[in-house]
């Protein structure tokens, strides 16, 4: 069976790892662009995430957790542990898929452009402010809220947020929720600086099947 080619999304707001100066600005799109700014000039890193899916009309739903490695814009690895180990890498428009059980893997070509959620990432800011409407929220505690949403009636619907803490130069945590209906929450931290860049080629042992 081949793998959802909805890639964790976890990687379009993967500045969580960057650390630079504190942010200034309020407005969504400022920040998104010192975000960007931030993650292209961090060079490789690497943290752990908590991800919790729950699907379409359910209240609960399933936990997974692991490694996130980064190396922007060009790749990035989700590296998942518990409960089943399972790999996505993704790396100038190459996508790997395996798990430790199988001695096959799944390898595709996608174009960012297309991918909602990707093209946050790799598209230019001006761009993305015809595809998406933001505003931005400053919390109590300093913090901020970021909402992205596709305009009323576009096709794919995608909705997101992102709690973000100015100070530590990180996103606290991200929810989103695809076309379908479906939940997505991630709990983001203890980044770290990547000294290498090997874990970003596909391990060569493995056969891939191509799409």
């Amino acid at each position: 069976m081949r793998p959802n080619r909805r890639l964790p999304i976890l990687f379009l707001f993967a500045v969580v790892f960057v650390t630079v100066a504190p942010l200034h600005a309020e407005s969504p799109w400022e920040l998104l662009e010192e975000l960007r700014q931030s993650m292209e000039s961090a060079g490789p890193i690497t943290g752990t995430f908590d991800q919790t899916y729950v699907p379409a009309g359910f209240s609960t739903g399933d936990l997974e957790s692991g490694h996130l490695s980064l190396w922007l814009p060009r790749c990035v690895r989700w590296n998942y542990v518990e409960p089943q180990a399972k790999h996505f890498l993704y790396c100038d428009r190459e996508v790997y898929y395996w798990n430790d059980l199988e001695p096959g893997g799944r390898h595709y070509v996608i174009e960012p452009e297309a991918e909602p959620g990707l093209d946050l990432l790799l598209v230019d800011v001006t761009r993305l402010r015809e595809r998406y409407l933001a505003e931005s929220e400053r919390l109590a505690d300093g913090t901020y809220n970021i909402r992205l949403e596709t305009p009323a009636g576009a096709e794919p619907a995608f909705a997101a947020t992102l709690h973000i803490d100015p100070v530590a130069d990180r996103v606290l945590d991200l929810e989103y929720t695809d076309a379908e209906g479906n939940r997505t929450r991630f709990d983001i931290g203890g980044y770290q600086k990547l000294e290498h860049t090997a874990l970003f080629q596909p391990p060569k042992d493995i056969e891939w099947t191509s799409d």
